[in-house]
């Protein structure tokens, strides 16, 4: 039952879908879309940089913007426990945005994969077929390029300021999906690296936030990416 569970909070809080239809009210997110964008001009400007420089520092950290958009397929092998079990997570992903993502604990296996197209969850048995504002996400999670231009993929992004990361100085940038589901991320002022993430997740238990560390970045094949991933809310460590 334990194994079952970790399997479900992965799926959650990892993969980041559910089957459930999201309902959201257009219009006030609409609303408060307009009013975040406003406030965020305002903050833009008396920091002097925008959250798309914001994202374009990160790239040239990590290794340049012509070397990520070089990327055509990524593999990650990542090995960790989570509530005492151990679990292992394979995820490869190939251009544009085909995903294909394995979370092993114990004998229990499931696989999400997404073709472009269509997205599918198997675990044992049981086949789903991932639908509507959920293929959505998964499509923007899926794609690789997805920080070179993100407001074409849909994304509505802003800077909100300037908060501390285990001390550390970091710009928040605000990323609104298509679904009204809303992710902000944390990137060093001083090193341009991202140190945090902070999405919103809506289950069938209601909406969560999963508060994601990323640490120890490590150059591969010149691209640096982190090593460590480490998510707080179910005391889940990660090593790639």
């Amino acid at each position: 039952m334990l194994v079952k569970n970790i399997l479900r909070y992965i799926s959650f809080f990892l993969i980041s879908i559910t089957i459930n239809i999201f309902a959201t009210n257009l219009k006030e997110g609409i609303e408060l879309s307009q009013d975040s964008i406003l406030i965020d001009y305002s903050i833009e400007d008396s920091l002097g940089i925008t959250a798309n420089e914001v994202i374009n520092n990160y790239l040239e950290a990590i290794g340049g913007r012509d070397l990520f958009a070089e990327v055509e397929d990524r593999t990650t092998i990542m090995r960790g426990t989570a509530m005492g079990q151990n679990l292992t997570i394979l995820v490869k992903q190939k251009v544009p945005a085909k995903l294909y993502q394995e979370i092993k604990v114990g004998e229990i296996t499931q696989t999400v994969y997404f073709d472009g197209e269509r997205g599918m969850m198997v675990t044992g048995d049981n086949t789903i077929e991932i639908e509507k504002k959920e293929l959505e996400k998964l499509e923007i999670e899926a794609t690789m390029d997805l920080l070179l231009d993100p407001e074409s993929y849909g994304l509505i992004i802003s800077l909100t300021g300037v908060e501390l990361v285990d001390s550390i100085d970091c710009y928040v940038v605000k990323m609104v999906l298509p679904s009204g589901l809303r992710w902000q991320q944390y990137y060093s002022i001083e090193t341009g690296f991202k140190l945090k993430e902070i999405k919103e997740l809506h289950t069938q238990q209601g909406l969560f936030e999963q508060e994601s560390f990323y640490s120890d970045y490590r150059n591969v094949d010149g691209l640096k990416l982190y090593k460590t991933w480490e998510c707080k809310n179910w005391n889940l460590l990660l090593v790639a």
